[in-house]
């Protein structure tokens, strides 16, 4: 498909209060092409780019004004995708600002993910539908009392797909996972939402840890009252003993973001 002061406690997202700091960019010629949010999630500082929908001639402009490379896959690919990932490298940018990097070329890995400068980690995420397009953008210098991150953005709109085609379902949550939801009337399809960005953080942390890619059978959900989502992540025989995974989220009545700590 894309808090410190009151974390919500285990399945029940609502409307949080969140550290935000606004900021504005105009294009000179156009009307506001997009903002820019910070936001307090977990242990670190999420970085959001608004977009609306803008032509490819304004797109393009923006690229140059703040130097964003278009790889040629990009460049001949949909409109939708473009705009992605000009949003993606835009959030990129800003989060990489406290580090000196000012100009930096955001290149892409074998498997697609950001590779962000050697003395940092970092992930990017994108949601987008057709009133605007967000990003995301996180990065940490690598430490060894940092924990590797991933994160993601979903809009709530997503949760129609699953209240129209509930079979899949089953393609990232676990039976216990859907027993647990049912037991407790939970809102299906809100929380599987949550349960599925909560997994797609996991993976991108995941990957950043053990450069392996892992699916969401291998991801299971613990139900608990910590002040963050809590998983244990089973893979192959190397670890025989299950890995853990912290996951903040923020959720709003238009989004859903997750930070997940492995």
């Amino acid at each position: 498909m894309t808090l410190i002061s009151k974390p919500s406690i285990a399945l029940h997202p609502h409307d949080h209060p969140v550290r935000r700091v606004k900021t504005i960019t105009a294009d000179i010629q156009q009307p506001t092409l997009f903002s820019h949010h910070k936001l307090s999630i977990g242990y670190s500082t999420i970085h959001q780019i608004r977009m609306q929908p803008i032509s490819i001639s304004a797109l393009h402009k923006l690229c140059r004004t703040f130097s964003i490379h278009l790889p040629e896959t990009i460049q001949h690919s949909k409109h939708k995708r473009q705009l992605e990932f000009v949003a993606g490298r835009l959030a990129a940018q800003y989060a990489l600002q406290p580090y000196g990097y000012s100009s930096f070329t955001l290149e892409s890995g074998a498997q697609g993910q950001p590779l962000f400068p050697e003395p940092l980690q970092g992930s990017l995420s994108h949601s987008s539908n057709k009133h605007q397009c967000l990003a995301i953008a996180c990065a940490h210098k690598k430490q060894p009392a940092h924990r590797y991150l991933g994160i993601d953005i979903e809009h709530q709109q997503h949760q129609h797909i699953i209240h129209n085609n509930k079979t899949i379902l089953a393609l990232f949550l676990q039976p216990q996972e859907l027993q647990h939801l049912a037991t407790h009337n939970i809102s299906l399809p809100q929380q599987a939402l949550l349960l599925f960005s909560a997994k797609e953080s996991i993976i991108k942390a995941y990957f950043h840890k053990h450069q392996t890619l892992i699916n969401f059978t291998a991801i299971t959900y613990q139900p608990s009252s910590s002040q963050y989502l809590h998983f244990h992540i089973h893979t192959s025989e190397q670890h025989k003993i299950p890995q853990t995974a912290k996951v903040f989220f923020n959720s709003t009545k238009k989004q859903i973001i997750t930070i997940a700590y492995i």
